[in-house]
């Protein structure tokens, strides 16, 4: 046994080649001898986001034609209302002459001066129809941008969006008369244009990402059934931490970026094609 023991002692003490002994790293370029190597910042892990358009897609099919209200809301009214207003317009002049002469009597010379006017007034009036008619609201800024990027994402999914303005004006382009029924001629408009009624309405809320909160409603135009109804911040998720920078001060986290009006829009989108998508 202890033969055994020394001849693996001898063994372990047997001085190895200079080839296979273990040796300090070169240095890497640009750091000096015996400074630890800097490694790079391990990559972010990735979560692949499941996206809801191939199978929103394959639900919606033939009856894709979505007519967008945004920031505005299917009026209850079934007629359009008119009055007649009469504006008068008036108009005044005058017009003054004056003469002066010089006589002369057996007194000495007097002044004399005759004064004359003309007045008169012209009056006119116009009578026209003034319509309470349904009309789009402009949608202007930031609220533009969203919607654009809003639209955008949800084309992904098979979406075609129907102008509201055009589609009314083809619906109303046979109808004469002074007084038309507006209110008749949009409804003619969405149930010869579009499959569905989007309605997105948006309020002041200081806490979501956007400043607001959207209101969603989706309307089925063959029956009149509410599809999905919903409310949301439509807040994107937190951004992940910045990298690491050298600075003066040493090395630094970078600030992550804030959400944009895209990545809210985006959000809004997903939500509303994953409700879509269950509601369908």
């Amino acid at each position: 046994m202890h033969k055994a023991v020394l001849a693996l002692l001898g063994v372990a003490l047997v001085p190895l080649p200079a080839a296979a002994q273990w040796r300090e790293p070169a240095p890497a370029p640009g750091y000096r001898a015996g400074q630890p190597v800097v490694l790079g910042p391990a990559a972010a892990p990735e979560t692949a986001e499941a996206l809801p358009w191939e199978a929103l897609r394959q639900q919606l099919g033939k009856r894709n034609r979505v007519m967008l209200f945004w920031e505005a809301e299917l009026e209850g009214e079934v007629a359009t209302r008119y009055r007649e207003v009469e504006t008068l317009d008036r108009h005044g002049h005058a017009a003054v002459t004056r003469s002066e002469g010089v006589d002369r009597d057996r007194y000495g010379h007097v002044g004399t001066s005759v004064a004359g006017a003309d007045a008169g007034m012209h009056q006119r009036s116009e009578r026209f129809l003034e319509a309470e008619a349904p009309a789009a609201p402009r949608v202007e800024g930031e609220s533009r941008q969203i919607r654009a990027h809003f639209m955008e994402q949800l084309r992904q999914g098979g979406v075609r969006f129907i102008d509201r303005a055009l589609a009314t004006r083809l619906a109303g382009a046979a109808v004469e008369g002074e007084r038309p029924n507006v209110h008749a001629i949009e409804t003619r408009a969405l149930a010869g244009h579009a499959d569905y009624l989007l309605q997105v309405t948006s309020a002041v809320d200081l806490q979501s990402a956007s400043g607001r909160a959207f209101h969603v409603v989706l309307l089925d135009v063959a029956d009149g059934g509410t599809v999905l109804e919903f409310q949301t911040q439509a807040a994107p998720p937190a951004a992940a931490p910045g990298r690491y920078v050298a600075t003066a001060n040493g090395f630094e986290r970078q600030a992550a970026a804030a959400p944009g009006l895209a990545d809210v829009a985006r959000v809004l989108a997903l939500e509303t094609a994953r409700r879509m998508q269950g509601a369908l």
